[in-house]
Formats: structure tokens, C-alpha cells, sequence
């Protein structure tokens, strides 16, 4: 499959999913996209708000979603550049200053607090530019998200800009090479690769530690400056973080006391005082000159261990409390074939962090608890319906991108036949599914912290009930979870249909969420002796009409109650 290819099947696949959820091509185009970059762990969540206004000088203003990273403390602002041509176009530096400007004067007109003096209060918009302002001290950066499916013809992925309010800017065009890109390597992360002799002047002094590693890996003992981490951070962010560092950081959140003393009272003795870092790497330039070991380049660096180190040297800089220049810390790496880093890096991460603090449930990717969602998945089909001769499954994804990965070397008549099979529309992800479970056991709250947060909950939760009776996650647990997929997913469309929710388009995560909660919760306090029929839904593989009619009623309530005036959180999500 090449470039042009894949583009005409994503905006196959873009139309599609707009006709099942009763939305627009522009919108799906995001949803898309942004589901990539969680997937590759570019981004931590994101959360759709759809914002348009004039601003100061009449500049005009526009955001299509947001994040706030709570690991790296950055500002992510997203804007969609869809042009739904049936050919190829090219993006240009015009074009793409035309819409960073856009996203630019939504910060300006926050911080300004133009948004908070002209703009409609019930608006996400509102919200989100209130909370941006009140928590504009501890942003570390902005980091600005083009999403388009035209093409950069000289491939430029970061494009420099002047700080905002003090704040680094990073702007990251994502065109359609870039996606398909990914598509092509398995869905991983972008390289990060990094030259320290051009960065900084200078390489990484390092031994290289015979023979230990065998074929498996080779092993390294490296001192890492303070200053040069705190940078490299402070440019990748979490990025550099392997994801189950990222997640232990995103909870602890606050910096280690102990590290931060020694950073601004004892820097000279970091060295003696701290672990330092465990880190991995698929390639590296290695040399030695005068009997010293020296890396000047490395490629795909991940910390596996010693994140908060990390962030708080980083932390210190950017506040300007130290430079970390006298800071020096160790660094243990592990430089790992590509072949085997996506097999090798989760175990090392996780004998790496067997001695701190992290939850078994951050390395939930191969628990046996997915293997047997998987099994299940590929097995048991669903009731075939609206006529159709032929029955389908709802495709468990316990891997990134496995839907796509098994399409991509399929014929034109073999994709077909897997598609009919295998449709898009019933592709479920583990945070699907930790979305799903979270709603239906009464946790809303939990699923409107984002995607991250939802996972890692529901990670802890799985994993304990599993150690107590993993017998019960059977096969009727696996059709009433397909069934809860199609109750959220019917209620995103039911949602998205109301005249109500046209006007504000804002919230509907919240508001899918808290009304299937609100449902399930009520039947079983107060109807005990009934129940919501998941078993009717699985074999309708759709509502049925009265739950449907009550949900019309609910979830029109609970937009009435998260967006009340008197509401103590202004930005409900």
C-alpha cells in the first residue's frame, strides 16, 4: 500500500465513521488522528473543543481540542486542517501560519483575558481559556498540533516560533506522510533522535560493559550532565519517558523533596546521593578517544527508570532555581535491537521499577486478562442483523494498530472479506473497554479524567479481581462487555442527534458517561429486582427502544446539572 493508497482509504474510513456517528468528516478527521498520537504515546489525552471567536485586533481565533499534559506540565492546543479533496495537496508555510496564528490567539486572548471578558460563559471555550489563564504559572510550554491530510513537500516536523509569555513554543505539523508513516511501522512512536555534539558541544562519557549483554543487548554505564537531561526533557518531554514511567509520574505528580533538596543545596554531591536512570536505546554512535568511552548519538532514547529524577532536575531549571550544570547523573543504559525493543523494553521497564513504587497494573499490556479478551474476541461472533447473511466479531485490539497491521499486506479482495468480518466500527482499544467497564461499574468521574487516568484505575481493579476468580471473565463476561460498547456507543450518536447538544457541542464525554452510570446505579438501588437486559442488546447488537427513550431523557438532564450555573468546577471536564 503506498502514500496515495492509504490517504484514499482513511478518508474512506473518515466518511464511514462519520456516517455511523452521525457527525461531520472534519470531525472524525481529528477523532482519528488524535486516537493515533495517543496510541504512539505522542500525546497523554486530548479532549475536543470546538472554539471559534474574534479576538484583540481582530484576530481571528480557533482551536478544535486541548490537553493540559500532567506529566510535563505543557499546554496541547490541536487544530484540524482537513481538506477532504480526492487529491493529494500540499500544505504550505502559508497555510500552516495561517493556522498556528489561529491557535496562538486563543493563548494571547486567555491570558489577556479577552475570551473570559467577551465570550459566551456556557461555552468549553470559556472554560478551558479561564483555566489556561489561572494556570498559566505552572505551564513548562505550548506545544501546538496541526492535523492535516495534505503533505509537507520538504517534510518539516517542527517548525521554530517565539516563546509566549516566556513559555517555549513547539509546533508539530502532522501531515499525511507522517501518518502513514506510522501505519507502516507497526504504529510505534517517531525516533527520537538526538546528536550531542551538535546539541550541546559535546558527548555522553561513557564504558561500554563487556561481555554482559550477549546478543541480547548491549550494556553501558554513562554520566549524564544535569543540564543536558533537564534539556532534553524540557524539548521531548514525556516523550522521553517509557509509558509506564509516564503513568507513575502522571499520579505522584509532586516532585521528590529529597531530590529537589540536593539539586538546590548539595548539586556537587547528586552523583553520590541518587540512583540516577535506567535507560534503553535501539542505536547508538559509540567511540572512544584517549582510553574515555564517548556517545555522541542516540537514537530512541527511553528512561525507564528514574523519571522524577528527571522531572525535577527539568523542574528546577525551569523555574531558574538551578542551571544543573555542577549536577552530574548516572545512567544506566541498555541499548536494544529495534526488532526486539517493543518485546524487550516493557520487561526491562518493569524489572527496572520492581524495587520502586509502581503498580503491577502499569505493565497491564500483556496481562492475561487482555490474552483472553483477545481469544474471545476472534472467536465469538456477534448476531448478524439488519439483514445481512453473514456474521461479524468486535476486533479486541490488545496491541496498537493490530486492525490495521493485518490489513496492510491483504489484496484488494482479501481486505474486503476481513472488513466484512472485521468492521472498522466495532474495533474496540483497552481504553475502549476500561471506558466501557468504568462507566457501567459507577465510576464517571474516573472515565472524565481522561483516557490515561481511566486505564490505569481500571488496570489496578482488573488485576485484583483476576488474582480472585478470573474464572469469571468468561465468555458471557465478554458479550455483556460488547454489549456496554454498544450502549456507550449508541449514546454518543443519541447525544450527538439532540438539538440541545448541536447548540454546545461541548461535553459529551462527560455526559454519555454520567448517564449510563446514572442508569445502571439507579436500577440496582432502587429497582433491585431488574435489571438493564445486556443480553437484548447483544442479540439486537443495538438498544432497545426503552432504554433508548430513557436515555433521551437522562442525558439532557445531566447536561442541564454539569453545565448549571452554580456549578462549582467551571470546566466540568
Amino acid at each position: 500500500m503506498n502514500l496515495v493508497e492509504y490517504r484514499n482509504e482513511l478518508l474512506e474510513e473518515i466518511k464511514i465513521s462519520a456516517e455511523a456517528n452521525l457527525s461531520d468528516v472534519y470531525v472524525e478527521y481529528l477523532r482519528y488522528v488524535c486516537d493515533m498520537l495517543q496510541d504512539i504515546e505522542e500525546i497523554e489525552d486530548f479532549t475536543e473543543c470546538y472554539f471559534e471567536a474574534t479576538g484583540k485586533m481582530n484576530k481571528k481565533i480557533m482551536i478544535d481540542g486541548y490537553n493540559f499534559d500532567s506529566v510535563d506540565k505543557s499546554c496541547l492546543i490541536f487544530i484540524s486542517d482537513f481538506s477532504n479533496s480526492e487529491e493529494l495537496l500540499t500544505i504550505t508555510n502559508t497555510q500552516i501560519d495561517k493556522l498556528y496564528d489561529r491557535m496562538k490567539a486563543f493563548i494571547d486572548n486567555s491570558l489577556n483575558g479577552y475570551i473570559q471578558e467577551k465570550c459566551e460563559i456556557s461555552s468549553l471555550g470559556y472554560a478551558i481559556s479561564k483555566d489556561l489563564k489561572e494556570r498559566k504559572d505552572e505551564i513548562s510550554k505550548y506545544r501546538f498540533y496541526i492535523l492535516t491530510d495534505q503533505i509537507i513537500s520538504n517534510r518539516v516536523k517542527r517548525i521554530s516560533k517565539e516563546n509566549i509569555d516566556g513559555k517555549a513554543v513547539e509546533l508539530n505539523v502532522w501531515d499525511i506522510s507522517r501518518l502513514y508513516s506510522i501505519a507502516q511501522s507497526n504504529m510505534e512512536k517517531e525516533n527520537i533522535e538526538i546528536d550531542f555534539i551538535e546539541k550541546f558541544g559535546k558527548g555522553i562519557n561513557c564504558v561500554k560493559v563487556n561481555n554482559c549483554g550477549g546478543e541480547e543487548y548491549e550494556p553501558y554505564l554513562a554520566v549524564i550532565p544535569g543540564d543536558i537531561l533537564a534539556n532534553l526533557y524540557i524539548d521531548y518531554g514525556a516523550r522521553l519517558l517509557e509509558g509506564n514511567v509516564r503513568s507513575f509520574l502522571s499520579v505522584k505528580g509532586k516532585v521528590n523533596k529529597a531530590i529537589r533538596n540536593t539539586i538546590l543545596n548539595a548539586p556537587n554531591m547528586f552523583f553520590a546521593y541518587n540512583n540516577g536512570i535506567a535507560a534503553t536505546a535501539t542505536s547508538i554512535e559509540y567511540q572512544e578517544k584517549d582510553g574515555v568511552g564517548i556517545i555522541s548519538q542516540i537514537k530512541d532514547l527511553q528512561i525507564i527508570n528514574g523519571g522524577q529524577t528527571t522531572a525535577s532536575i527539568a523542574n528546577a531549571v525551569l523555574n531558574k532555581e538551578s542551571n544543573a550544570k555542577n549536577i552530574f547523573v548516572p545512567m544506566k543504559l541498555s541499548v536494544v535491537d529495534k526488532e526486539r525493543a517493543i518485546e524487550m523494553i516493557p520487561i526491562i521497564s518493569r524489572c527496572a521499577n520492581s524495587q520502586n513504587k509502581v503498580d503491577e497494573a502499569d505493565f497491564f499490556s500483556n496481562h492475561p486478562y487482555h490474552i483472553r479478551m483477545e481469544e474471545y474476541s476472534r472467536k465469538i461472533f456477534a448476531p448478524a442483523v439488519n439483514g445481512n447473511q453473514y456474521q461479524t466479531v468486535w476486533f479486541y485490539e490488545r496491541a496498537r494498530g493490530q486492525h490495521t497491521q493485518e490489513q496492510m499486506k491483504l489484496t484488494l479482495a482479501e481486505k474486503k472479506k476481513f472488513l466484512l468480518k472485521n468492521p472498522k466500527n466495532q474495533v474496540i482499544k483497552k481504553v475502549d473497554l476500561a471506558k466501557y467497564i468504568n462507566t457501567y461499574e459507577g465510576y464517571p468521574h474516573i472515565v472524565s479524567k481522561g483516557a490515561q487516568y481511566s486505564m490505569r484505575f481500571f488496570a489496578e481493579r482488573i488485576d485484583k479481581e483476576w488474582e480472585k476468580a478470573e474464572f469469571n471473565f468468561n465468555d458471557v463476561y465478554y458479550r455483556n462487555a460488547i454489549s456496554l460498547a454498544i450502549l456507550f456507543k449508541e449514546t454518543e450518536k443519541l447525544v450527538a442527534n439532540q438539538d440541545w447538544y448541536k447548540a454546545i457541542k461541548s461535553y459529551r464525554a462527560n455526559i454519555v458517561t454520567y448517564s449510563i452510570s446514572i442508569l445502571f446505579y439507579i436500577v440496582k438501588k432502587i429497582y433491585k429486582e431488574k435489571n438493564i437486559n445486556l443480553k437484548l442488546i447483544w442479540n439486537k447488537q443495538r438498544l432497545y427502544r426503552e432504554i433508548e427513550e430513557q436515555l433521551i431523557i437522562t442525558t439532557k438532564e445531566v447536561y442541564e446539572f454539569i453545565t448549571r450555573e452554580d456549578r462549582i468546577t467551571l470546566n466540568v471536564t
